[in-house]
Parts: structure tokens; C-alpha cells; sequence
């Protein structure tokens, strides 16, 4: 990936973090905070996600989360945008597309790889907790494209 391209990633995501906080602000009424194992942390991660308009069932996401392989240990950025379609009585299905960025690597220039999802929330109808599996195969930037077959599995509550 060469350097423009990386810039302007770093913007976009500058630019969505923004738009978080500024959501967080204006319409704090459905907001979850949730630990994720496997998924796109892509080891394990803490999440914030929020919905972006009210009653609109569309949901960011940005978390910090840890990544150890043969070629890069540490922080990685997990940002995500979903829809979640109601099916019934606390029952969601998720579907959205997640970039996780990793600050680092070896050549100090970092990496990221994208994630699509779908998955299954539950809400737990009085309770504020709620639970998810997601599948979210890594789509490595890489030519060709490479696909390691992935998922998730997570634990929140809402405010």
C-alpha cells in the first residue's frame, strides 16, 4: 500500500472518529460498550458503538484491541459501521463492514484489513446486556486478496 493511500486512511479514520464523538454528544440515548473475543480485534478488543440516527438502526463502531502474530504484536483499531434488521423480540440480525488498523508493523507504516459481517444480537428484553456472534472473514490487502475465514463472539451492555 503506498504512503498516499495509507494518509488517506489515517484521515478517513481521524474523520470517523470525530464523527463518533460528536454523535456521542448529540444523540446519547443508544450507546453500547462491549468486549469482543476473536472478531475484528481481531484477538480480543473493548468497543464502543453507538447509533448514528436515531431509531435508524445504524450503528458505528471504534474499539482498541490487541493483534499478536509471527510478524506484529500489539494495538489494533477496529471501526465499523452495521445495520441491525429487527427480527423480533430482541432478536437482531447484524450486518455491516469492519476496518482494523493496526498503528505499527514493521516497516512503521502500519497495516489494515477489512472485515465484513453478519451476525446475530441479542438484546435481553428488560435487561440492559446483550450478546453477538458475528462471522468476519479477513480480507488481507494483499494481490491477490487473500481470505482467512473468521468470527467473533461478544458481551455488552447499552446505556
Amino acid at each position: 500500500m503506498d504512503k498516499i493511500l495509507k494518509l488517506e486512511i489515517m484521515k478517513k479514520l481521524k474523520l470517523l472518529g470525530i464523527l463518533l464523538f460528536l454523535t456521542f454528544v448529540v444523540n446519547a440515548q443508544k450507546n453500547s460498550i462491549y468486549l469482543e473475543l476473536l472478531g475484528a480485534g481481531p484477538m480480543a478488543s473493548i468497543n464502543y458503538e453507538t447509533e448514528i440516527i436515531p431509531n435508524s438502526q445504524l450503528n458505528l463502531r471504534v474499539g482498541l484491541g490487541y493483534l499478536s502474530t509471527w510478524t506484529y504484536e500489539g494495538l489494533t483499531i477496529p471501526t465499523a459501521a452495521y445495520h441491525l434488521i429487527d427480527l423480533n423480540k430482541g432478536n437482531n440480525l447484524e450486518l455491516g463492514m469492519s476496518y482494523t488498523f493496526t498503528p505499527s508493523s514493521d516497516n512503521d507504516e502500519g497495516i489494515g484489513f477489512l472485515l465484513p459481517a453478519i451476525g446475530y444480537r441479542k438484546y435481553y428484553e428488560g435487561k440492559k446486556g446483550f450478546f453477538k456472534i458475528t462471522f468476519n472473514p479477513i480480507l488481507f490487502d494483499s494481490k491477490p486478496v487473500q481470505v482467512l475465514p473468521w468470527g467473533g463472539i461478544s458481551f455488552g451492555i447499552r446505556f
